[in-house]
């Protein structure tokens, strides 16, 4: 037994052995960026061991290589090993994003941000895959994509349109035994192409290409050469190459040959690009690549992953200072995410279009454009994905624009391709569309305004300046609506013309800021003055509006409503055995800021003056306006929960209040009506219409109620002539409020005469005409509820405990 088991040690530890060499190999393949290499290698290891580590490495070659069907797989086994990194659930979200499946993706994104709920690339990617099919809806209608007959089975990338010619990057020429490849993908190096472009009319797809050539000799290189940007004058050319210059090759201190801009001048005897200097921004340890210029040539736009962005390759711009160019700028945190922005690309209408992996996109890198809103760093609006169909599922880069900006060609790896990147050309159906969104009342520009439209799936933010810009069909009428915390939401249809000029139609929009309205107050119980409990309050206005649902007050009595602007209201409370209150009209019309309306109600009873129930109540006494107790000396309670009686004064969360007037005044026996009446005369004079306009008000309001009017008389005259005066003039009431309308059912008159005077002033006693007129008097009282005679029910109320009170 011994032997064999030696042999099978032997056997098992070679293979690890050999195993760990082809493990540390291909580390140290990746380490170099040679993912080809260090696939082969990973793939060899996992045919026969099942080796965690190789897996893991082997999905992240892939995913570098933007082989995102190969990475999806290899990261879903990396994913099945114990406790995986929350990294690669994202990086696997992202490759089920890339390959079309963004519900798959979703619920990966999710978990990822469970471990890191800020991260900026998961909020991205999950808001991406709720907006998938916006994205891919949104300008189906305003491009048209060709495919181009020149494009190779490897990768074509890159294009520039310059003049009436194509210029674009390729790694078509597998050239002699010794050609170079990139380690990166397995691939030629890249040259420049150049072909002239036959224009047979406004279509793309109708254009002829004549005999594909290579570009400058003078500038193609043993590397990469890609990216290129012509000065206004065409006398300057600005590209991207690896660091090598003058047949020397520049490397970094981790031994990697970086991107570098370099600019060349033509020779105007000989066409040639002479005088091939790089750019003074550039270095050996970072990315600078991508140049493209501004319309006057004085802003230099590129892509660069120098120290101190916010991700991988971030954009940056440097201005031309008479002499040479500035120091780089990085555009800011509203372009610049934590993915990748690169190959950018400024349009004559001042548009920066560039592509990123980083904004909400439809998987890998999308074409987004943008504008500057104002002078320095992150002054540009937010990024606007151009949707389908130039984005898909893949990666889209390197788009460029005809000089009047209706065609163009972009880059894309997309499936049915003839290669992996090919050029694409499209058509542009649409015009530029500008809109300025201001504050109405300062006329000043709001940034933030969501701005969408649903048949067009257009979904966008102003800048700081208050603007936006997108593109719309000729012809075409869509809604938009517009959208700011604290402002009225507007909407507005804008329709463009048919004019194929590509002339900006511009609009102007004005948002009303939308001001807090409202009305509160406290309902009071005219019992005793305290806090109403159980009353229904309702908001009615008459404009239109719907009637919020009614409010029953608490012990407090408080009530609350919001309001609309614009509108007229009255707030009105009702209560068994109560005369409903309604306040006087009030309106929110012409209010230009916020307003609160402070309106308290006093419920009144249906019956006089109430003795008092309770030798621990509390009452209101109008003459001192103070609460007092029994003994008639300033109360002190605690009420309910922000409310106290403290020394006679009522505190709302230490606001002193105090009940309104009350609508109507006490008698012994009901409540005053200030009738006036001529000597002798049974009718009313016209001094007194006010008051029985606000009897038949009340009438109206309490539609259940059935009153007594009860007239009185002084003392002078006759009992028989006194009785019979007040009878017709009571009676001349309820006629009164009959012809207005109020059932007769409803009212009852009854003179009184000299029978209930309220003074000493009977017959033959002098008195002063004041004393006799306080006889001289017109009441109502209540005498029932739907034709029952009702009697006003006791009050309960909770007395809360009062440390120190004197009862």
């Amino acid at each position: 037994m011994r032997p064999i088991f030696t042999l099978l040690f032997l056997l098992f530890g070679s293979t690890i052995f050999g195993q760990s060499i082809n493990l540390h190999r291909a580390d140290e393949y990746m380490q170099d960026l040679d993912y080809m290499s260090a696939i082969l290698l990973y793939l060899q290891i996992l045919q026969n061991n099942d080796v965690e580590e190789a897996k893991i490495n082997l999905a992240e070659c892939y995913r570098k290589i933007n082989d995102t069907e190969n990475a999806e797989y290899w990261y879903a086994q990396a994913l099945k090993v114990p406790n995986p990194k929350p990294i690669h659930k994202l990086y696997y979200a992202m490759m089920l994003q890339a390959n079309g499946k963004s519900r798959e993706a979703k619920p990966w994104v999710i978990q990822y941000l469970k471990d890191f709920p800020d991260d900026a690339r998961g909020q991205f990617l999950l808001k991406a895959c709720d907006q998938e099919q916006n994205l891919k809806a949104k300008n189906r209608d305003v491009y048209t994509v060709y495919e181009l007959p020149i494009n190779s089975n490897l990768d074509d990338f890159s294009p520039a349109i310059v003049g009436s010619q194509l210029i674009f990057a390729s790694d078509r020429d597998r050239g002699t035994f010794a050609k170079r490849t990139s380690m990166w993908t397995g691939n030629p190096f890249s040259d420049l192409y150049v072909i002239d472009i036959q224009m047979a009319g406004q279509n793309p797809g109708d254009f002829r290409y004549k005999t594909l050539q290579k570009f400058s000799k003078d500038v193609n290189t043993k590397y990469n050469e890609a990216a290129v940007a012509v000065s206004p004058d065409h006398k300057t050319l600005y590209f991207t190459r690896n660091n090598y210059l003058d047949g020397k090759t520049g490397r970094s201190e981790d031994d990697l040959v970086k991107l570098k801009i370099f600019a060349g001048q033509k020779d105007p005897s000989t066409n040639a690009w002479t005088n091939i200097q790089d750019l003074p921004f550039n270095s050996s340890e970072f990315h600078t690549a991508f140049p493209t210029l501004s319309p006057d040539g004085n802003h230099l736009y590129f892509s660069s992953n120098k120290p101190g962005g916010y991700g991988g390759m971030d954009l940056y711009v440097s201005n031309w200072e008479e002499t040479h160019w500035g120091a780089p700028i990085n555009l800011g945190s509203l372009v610049n995410t934590e993915g990748n922005e690169i190959f950018p690309c400024m349009t004559s209408d001042n548009r920066l279009y560039f592509s990123s992996n980083g904004h909400i996109g439809l998987g890998g890198q999308d074409i987004f454009y943008t504008q500057q809103s104002g002078a320095g760093p992150d002054n540009w609006n937010m990024p606007i994905n151009l949707g389908s169909p130039i984005n898909s599922n893949r990666d889209e880069i390197g788009i460029t624009f005809s000089s009047d900006l209706t065609w163009g060609f972009f880059t894309s790896d997309r499936d049915n391709g003839a290669g992996r990147d090919d050029i694409y050309a499209f058509q542009k159906h649409a015009m530029p569309v500008e809109l300025l969104v201001l504050d109405a009342n300062g006329k000043t520009p709001l940034q933030g305004v969501s701005i969408s439209s649903t048949k067009s799936g257009l979904a966008i933010s102003t800048g700081k300046d208050g603007k936006v810009s997108f593109d719309m069909r000729y012809a075409d009428c869509l809604e938009f609506g517009f959208v700011k915390k604290g402002y009225e939401n507007y909407s507005k249809q804008i329709c463009t013309s048919a004019q194929t000029d590509h002339t900006v139609f511009i609009d102007t929009i004005e948002m009303h800021k939308q001001f807090n309205f409202t009305v509160q107050g406290i309902v009071f119980d005219m019992t005793d003055g305290l806090p109403a409990e159980g009353a229904r309050v309702m908001l009615l206005n008459d404009c239109g509006k719907p009637i919020p649902d009614a409010v029953l007050t608490n012990d407090n009595g408080r009530y609350k409503f919001k309001l609309e602007k614009a509108c007229t209201y009255t707030v009105q409370a009702v209560h068994d055995g109560y005369i409903a209150a309604k306040s006087e009209p009030f309106t929110t019309i012409g209010l230009q800021n916020h307003h609160n309306f402070r309106i308290n109600l006093n419920l009144q009873p249906y019956s006089g003056p109430a003795s008092q129930e309770s030798e621990t109540l509390p009452h209101y006494n109008p003459s001192t306006q103070l609460y007092e107790n029994n003994r008639g000396e300033p109360a002190n309670m605690v009420l309910a929960e922000g409310m106290e009686l403290k020394n006679g004064i009522l505190y709302d969360n230490e606001t002193a209040i105090t009940p309104n007037q009350t609508q109507w005044q006490r008698s012994a026996t009901g409540y005053l009506i200030n009738l006036y009446y001529d000597f002798n005369q049974t009718q009313v004079s016209n001094n007194s219409m006010p008051e029985l306009t606000r009897l038949y008000a009340m009438l109206q309001e309490n539609p259940e109620i059935s009153i007594e009017i009860a007239s009185h008389t002084d003392a002078r005259g006759s009992d028989a002539y006194n009785l019979q005066l007040s009878q017709e003039r009571a009676e001349s009431v309820v006629s009164w409020l009959s012809e207005k309308g109020i059932a007769k059912e409803r009212l009852r008159a009854k003179g009184y005469g000299e029978t209930q005077l309220v003074n000493h002033c009977g017959d033959d006693v002098n008195c002063t005409e004041a004393q006799h007129a306080m006889n001289r008097r017109t009441e109502f009282r209540i005498l029932g509820k739907n034709g029952i005679i009702v009697s006003q029910p006791k009050k309960e109320v909770r007395v809360a405990p009062c440390a120190g009170c004197p009862f």
